[in-house]
């Protein structure tokens, strides 16, 4: 049996899944510019699902598509100028009311996915916006866990029936999706975490004069939004073996709070870590930078860093933008063996520890830093990985996947032959 364009059933569950017949290149893509909905969180808000949406959108206007955002917002919150659109996270009706706006205005929509920043109980307004929706979709996936609850299965599972395509960010993911949601697997594109091309480009940083630090002195950094499940006070906890085994170090914590965290219990977390650093008299030896990343500073940051060090405390993030930003800058990395570290290990970019266990960590810390040869393989890792994670090169291959997906609605090929 073939597989229906799209246009024969635009809202039907199974209208993508992949049915048994030959597969046929599809034939190239000329309709760009697209015009591309774009939903998710979005800058102001600070989140590292908002910064990843205002990257995607910058990067899909240098592949030459138009982006179209649709920002998630709770009422008062500002919006950008960019944002043509906003969905009240609480509002059906708005949901609804923006997915017709997308369906008249656009050629294809492609939405951020993660349980939180969906309204409603487990994210339920996803499917006042994907059942509204005229016009295909594509769905990128933040979160992919082993195991699906009941109520996030019964949200999440018609949302991925109607995608004409899934994109997660390592092939692990694509894996434990199609474990749980029958028919994904065929429409599962694998699509790196972008980071900013600046990265990439090296440069003669001054953090090290800016925290008045020798040049000799090794520099740990971890950055990101701060809160509990980073895990921040086992990297703290295992600072006085590493100073007593290698002297001259330092660690820097850069990032706000979270703001969630900040909105349920302000500053504690923080307060805590720099008791725990007070209690184990290494105050001296960790800088707390109370900053939301701007790429300029990040870019100094990650430049003057001899080692990147992520201590998560669960194994199911599947992809992690800070460590992302950091295999793009050429740092190799220490971590918890959260998914997306162990695959990133396996590609040759850094090592993993286990999970609350500031004793190896201090010991790998130790290895990487006072081993030559070991650190410099490791950098040689991320460099070969790195060149595929800049914005400008994911940009063009999330508009040729969406090309695609365009293409196949116009019926001039099978959905199901789109290419993998």
């Amino acid at each position: 049996m073939q597989v229906r364009a799209l246009t024969d059933r635009p809202n039907s569950r199974r209208a993508w899944e992949r049915r048994a017949s030959p597969y046929v290149p599809p034939a190239p893509f000329d309709g760009h510019p697209l015009r591309v909905g774009l939903v998710g969180t979005f800058p102001p808000r600070k989140c590292g699902l908002a910064t990843f949406t205002a990257d995607v959108a910058s990067a899909l206007r240098a592949a030459g598509d138009h982006p179209v955002v649709a920002a998630l917002v709770d009422e008062g919150d500002e919006v950008d100028t960019a944002v043509e659109h906003r969905i009240d996270r609480a509002s059906a009706a708005s949901s609804r009311a923006v997915a017709d706006g997308l369906s008249r205005d656009v050629d294809v929509v492609l939405i951020q996915h993660e349980f939180g920043i969906f309204g409603g109980r487990h994210g339920a307004m996803l499917g006042h916006l994907t059942r509204r929706l005229t016009v295909p979709y594509v769905l990128t996936l933040h979160t992919v866990v082993e195991r699906y609850s009941a109520g996030q299965r019964a949200v999440l599972g018609p949302a991925l029936a109607d995608a004409a395509l899934v994109l997660v960010f390592s092939q692990q993911a694509a894996d434990l999706l199609a474990a749980q949601f029958h028919g994904v697997r065929a429409r599962c594109r694998v699509v790196p975490h972008g980071a900013p091309d600046e990265l990439l480009r090296h440069r003669q940083g001054d953090l090290r004069r800016r925290l008045d630090v020798a040049p000799s002195t090794r520099v740990l950094s971890t950055f990101g939004l701060v809160s509990p499940g980073k895990g921040i006070e086992h990297t703290i906890a295992a600072m006085p073996a590493l100073r007593a085994s290698i002297g001259d170090v330092v660690l820097v914590v850069a990032g706000l709070t979270h703001p969630a965290v900040a909105a349920v219990s302000g500053e504690e977390y923080r307060a805590k870590l720099t008791a725990l650093a007070r209690d184990l008299e290494v105050s001296d030896v960790i800088v707390f930078e109370d900053w939301f990343h701007d790429i300029d500073e990040l870019a100094v940051l990650l430049e003057d860093s001899d080692v990147f060090v992520t201590s998560y405390n669960g194994a199911e993030q599947i992809v992690s933008g800070a460590l992302s930003f950091a295999i793009a800058a050429g740092l190799p990395f220490v971590s918890t063996p959260y998914r997306y570290a162990v695959e990133m290990e396996k590609a040759g970019c850094g090592i993993t520890v286990p999970f609350a266990d500031p004793v190896a960590l201090a010991v790998a810390l130790g290895d990487v830093l006072t081993d030559d040869v070991l650190r410099r393989r490791l950098a040689d890792g991320c460099r070969r990985v790195g060149g595929s994670l800049s914005w400008p090169q994911v940009g063009r291959q999330i508009s040729a996947l969406l090309g695609q997906v365009v293409h196949a609605s116009s019926g001039q090929i099978q959905v199901g032959q789109l290419e993998a």
